[in-house]
């Protein structure tokens, strides 16, 4: 549908069928993958501002339909009708609380912690499953941490049923249950 990057100048509702989005982290060291089957909206968030660029490429995981509205359309039409303006400025609102909440309240004292923070910090919904493709150095060094604690860590992990790990990465079966 759209790809990590791309400049956005659409508001895109998604009108059937699932998404799943990708985030492949600048420097290379990871993807993030996840499955989004009840998202509605592709970042709305994004058409505004200092940096007007998808933060993700989002795909359909099953057959599904799009309606899209140019940027401009909804600018000359749409934002005339006060409901239209009050649900992009609660979800803005509501994005960025998530993002300042999740930042200053969420704990990361322990490697358990640090390793759930930053799943956090880099998906959409803090719930469901997410594949993410990446060394276990890389994971150590993005959360301050030695290889040896987030080894021990992923593996009792994977023990109580949580997620599971693989050759170059790891699959988390239901965020939320970390």
């Amino acid at each position: 549908v759209v790809m990590q990057d791309d400049v956005c100048r659409t508001l895109i509702y998604i009108i059937s069928g699932e998404m799943m989005a990708e985030y492949r982290d600048p420097k290379g060291r990871f993807v993030l993958t996840e499955h989004l089957p009840n998202l509605k909206v592709i970042e709305p968030y994004n058409m505004f501002g200092m940096h007007e660029k998808f933060s993700r490429t989002y795909i359909f995981s099953t057959d599904g339909t799009t309606l899209t509205i140019d940027k401009q359309m909804l600018l000359k039409h749409l934002m005339t009708n006060n409901i239209i303006k009050i649900n992009l400025m609660n979800i803005t609102s509501n994005k960025y609380q998530q993002t300042m909440r999740m930042v200053w309240d969420f704990p990361d004292e322990t490697v358990w912690q640090k390793i759930v923070k930053f799943l956090l910090t880099y998906s959409i919904v803090p719930k469901g499953k997410k594949d993410v493709i990446m060394k276990m150095t890389d994971l150590a060094d993005i959360i301050h941490e030695t290889r040896l604690n987030v080894s021990g860590v992923l593996n009792e992990m994977q023990k109580q049923g949580l997620m599971t790990l693989q050759r170059g990465g790891f699959t988390i079966h239901e965020l939320q249950n970390l």
